[in-house]
């Protein structure tokens, strides 16, 4: 297999020697890599072009799926690999994609259990992928995928007309992709060998936003998605191996309302409270068992982020279906 390597880059000058080196390094006869600059205002096309990539402006809308689709519809190749700007990829991974490309449509790497920085929302972030990628799914086939690292044939990716540009930002583009994907019979493998390690860093206040803006852009996806597919993917992995987390989503509000009405005065509110809480402390126990094991004191931190996301997908949902009646569909 040849593949064309695309690179979406905007404003990513700090990171791209770090994210260009590596993938130049395994290359074989035969393959390409194509950075597609969307409106960066910093010198990464200079630093691009001092480490010999080739560059294209992207023709698409502004934003991931424009970017990504602009280099994509470009591959002459027979795969296409979307590799992030901040992404990383390890020692081998050249050869580890040959191998896992075999009988299949499409190939998915995962996150690192490292993390870049000190900071526990940083860990938290990289480490809740690698853990839905590595341990909460169960097959050797994925139901979404992640472009940091996303191999597919060039013919499917054209078939499928690419990502939906009308998907702003970065967000579920990727989700959308892959269920099209599924849906025409496709399928996409996991490759655990391939750990990508991820170079940005988050603040708190980053995080969260983040985690909103996609648990809107999941909910609004689900409502107006064609029905004719079956079950949606919310995430990477499949609906049963999500249940610890949607049900955490559910019984963290319990938590807080029976702590609610025990602060009124109703004494019978901390026994609801006491359900709410061990209930998803239960179903989050395997999560923050490896986070800590794998991340140290920092993983215990990054643990205590685990309740507010939990509590951030009710609202998050109930803002896009009040969007949604009012006509907004992306």
């Amino acid at each position: 297999m040849n593949v064309t390597v695309v690179v979406p880059v905007h404003n990513n000058s700090s990171t791209l020697k770090r994210v260009i080196e590596p993938l130049k390094r395994e290359l074989l006869s035969g393959d390409r890599i194509l950075a597609v600059d969307d409106r960066s205002v910093d010198n990464s096309r200079s630093i691009l072009g001092e480490l010999e990539i080739e560059v294209v402006p992207s023709s698409g809308k502004t934003g991931a799926a424009g970017t990504r689709n602009t280099g994509g519809f470009l591959a002459e190749t027979e795969w296409i690999l979307f590799v992030d700007a901040d992404a990383v990829v390890p020692e081998g991974w050249r050869k580890q994609l040959t191998v896992r490309s075999s009988g299949v449509q499409a190939v998915q790497a995962v996150y690192s259990r490292n993390a870049t920085g000190k900071s526990a929302a940083t860990f938290y972030k990289n480490y809740y992928y690698f853990y839905t990628f590595t341990r909460r799914i169960r097959g050797p086939f994925i139901k979404g995928c992640g472009t940091f690292f996303f191999a597919v044939e060039t013919g499917i990716f054209r078939e499928l007309r690419g990502f939906d540009e009308n998907i702003a930002g970065a967000t579920i583009e990727d989700a959308d992709f892959a269920e099209r994907l599924w849906a025409g019979g496709g399928k996409i493998v996991i490759a655990p060998e391939i750990e990508v390690f991820h170079l940005r860093e988050y603040t708190t206040c980053e995080l969260f936003r983040y985690e909103w803006n996609m648990m809107k852009a999941k909910a609004l996806y689900i409502l107006r998605r064609d029905r004719s597919r079956g079950a949606p993917s919310i995430s990477v992995a499949g609906f049963r191996e999500m249940i610890p987390v949607l049900s955490g989503a559910l019984f963290s509000w319990v938590f807080i309302i029976g702590l609610l009405l025990w602060a009124a005065g109703l004494s019978w509110g901390i026994f609801i409270a006491a359900t709410g809480f061990f209930i998803t402390a239960a179903g989050q126990s395997l999560f923050k068992f490896h986070a800590v094991h794998d991340g140290g004191f920092r993983g215990a931190r990054a643990c205590l982020f685990i309740l507010p996301d939990l509590l951030l997908i009710a609202p998050a949902m109930a803002a896009a279906a009040l969007a949604y009646l009012a006509g907004r569909r992306y």
